[in-house]
């Protein structure tokens, strides 16, 4: 079995494929749950959702006769219950089910027990499911004060008040959350900062690494996050950057994000991308100023719930589109990258524009006929809350368009409103297949550099998501034609 070890690892069981070992199994996993953190609910909740995909590799990974194994993998991570199971059975063959039994990934999107579902491949450690139960903390709500909502609608603090800035420690988790309130009130898109005991775990984990601005009475009225989904990732997603609205208009975001990049390079990493909401030109205007370039744009990334306080923006009740955003802190080594030929121009323009070095190689036949591995691995990465997946490709096989078309029905049927897929471009298989997942209706989304130690083409998938291309707000020149390259892939999809 995988004998890989987490640092996050609290227990790691072996268990017979046998289905009467499973009820002694699934009760030591809900009893440590609870000692982990979860309520008696959610605990049960876990347990249940492990018991469908124990019993998944029970009937389903093994020969009849085969004597099997699968493992049990209890990890606490910062805010966080992760079960993790594992199996070196039989490849997973997507021809024996239909999107709409229950049964594999569809199974457990219908339970939505957990909060999170990642299906991925672990090479000749078989296959690993992971199932995420976020903890529950004390929201902000139950900490604001009448002060905060009055500071909403305070005006201008006085121009010759000091602010000074610095890293935020675990302690200051209070204030930030209270200081994003007073901007985004309870729409913002990334839940967890209501909840300061889970900020306190990411930060001390080196997760988020965030930097704030204080008053001269020590309140938080500046916030800038980095976020890492891994200690060894050489880029870091950015966001959370925040003004508080008595203290805008004295270039804190600017300050922040310099800030953050000189920090970022001392640990060698080597950029950040983010995501600019395309309903207002600031948030975008803010990246520019600093040096960023777009890479792409999204249409529905963000939520419907999110809104603005005090900048008007289009009806509420629809998801909103997004740019992204990267901003290149070091030079890397010159990779190798296959484009797909018919967006060749557009991939060569963003690397341009964000300087970045690259050696483009051109489509030819040996693209064209490449010989490929009999299965494909294609990593799954599911939030059922947010209406979003995420399908990474960790290798192209043969059956790598009916495994597309799989999962993607699979999703649909799920109600998952936007998926997204990122195709390796140091694989020259993107270059073979990318045309023919438009032809499944995904379209060009951008290019995400040094996305998991790699660049990768996103495409994105629209799930019956009503969006107006028109709506899109750009802030630069650049920044429109790429939007327009977007649009036209859209259309283009529409059409098809």
């Amino acid at each position: 079995m995988n004998e890989m070890k987490s640092e996050h690892q609290i227990a790691r069981i072996e268990v017979l494929a046998k289905g009467e070992y499973l009820s002694d199994v699934i009760s030591f996993v809900g009893e440590l749950a609870k000692r982990l953190g979860l309520d008696k609910k959610e605990a049960k909740h876990l347990e249940l959702v492990t018991e469908e995909t124990c019993l998944n590799v029970i009937e389903h990974a093994f020969d009849p006769e085969e004597n099997g194994v699968y493992e049990i993998i209890v990890e606490r991570q910062p805010g966080k219950v992760v079960v993790a199971v594992e199996d070196r059975g039989l490849p997973f063959d997507f021809t024996k089910f239909k999107p709409d039994e229950d049964k594999g990934l569809g199974m457990l999107l219908m339970r939505a027990f957990a909060d999170e579902i990642k299906f991925s491949n672990i090479g000749r450690g078989g296959k690993r499911v992971e199932l995420i139960k976020n903890l529950t903390y004390e929201e902000i709500e139950e900490l604001k004060t009448k002060e905060d909502d009055e500071k909403k609608e305070a005006p201008l603090a006085p121009a010759d008040e000091v602010v000074t800035i610095r890293l935020m420690q675990p302690e200051d988790a209070v204030n930030m959350a209270r200081c994003i309130y007073r901007s985004y009130g309870y729409t913002y898109g990334w839940e967890f900062i209501y909840y300061p005991e889970k900020v306190k775990e990411l930060l001390s984990s080196g997760f988020l690494t965030s930097c704030i601005y204080v008053n001269s009475t020590n309140e938080i009225v500046g916030h800038f996050a980095m976020i890492r989904a891994s200690n060894d990732d050489l880029v870091g997603e950015t966001g959370m950057a925040v003004t508080d609205p008595r203290y805008r208009g004295r270039g804190l975001f600017k300050n922040m994000k310099l800030f953050m990049a000189e920090y970022a390079k001392k640990m060698g990493i080597r950029g950040f991308y983010s995501e600019a909401v395309a309903v207002h030109p600031y948030s975008q205007k803010g990246n520019i100023s600093l040096g960023a370039h777009e890479t792409g744009v999204l249409l529905g990334l963000v939520p419907a719930t999110m809104f603005f306080k005090k900048i008007q923006t289009t009806e509420k009740n629809k998801r909103q589109p997004a740019v992204f955003f990267y901003f290149k802190l070091l030079d890397g080594p010159v990779e190798k990258l296959y484009l797909p030929f018919h967006h060749n121009s557009m991939i060569r323009k963003i690397y341009d524009m964000n300087k970045i070095e690259r050696e483009f190689v051109a489509f030819d036949e040996t693209s064209k006929n490449l010989k490929l591995v009999k299965k494909s691995q294609v990593d799954v990465s599911v939030k059922p809350d947010h209406g979003f997946a995420f399908m990474k490709i960790s290798q192209y096989g043969e059956d790598f368009i009916e495994l597309i078309k799989f999962r993607l029905r699979e999703l649909c049927f799920r109600k998952l409103d936007c998926i997204y897929i990122d195709l390796p471009l140091a694989d020259p298989a993107s270059q073979k297949f990318c045309a023919s997942l438009e032809m499944l209706g995904f379209f060009f989304a951008g290019i995400i550099p040094e996305m998991d130690k790699g660049d990768v083409l996103r495409l994105q998938y629209l799930n019956n998501v009503e969006v107006d291309i028109n709506e899109i707000v750009t802030a630069s020149e650049f920044g429109e034609e790429l939007a327009n390259y977007v649009r036209d892939a859209y259309k283009s999809m529409m059409e098809r």
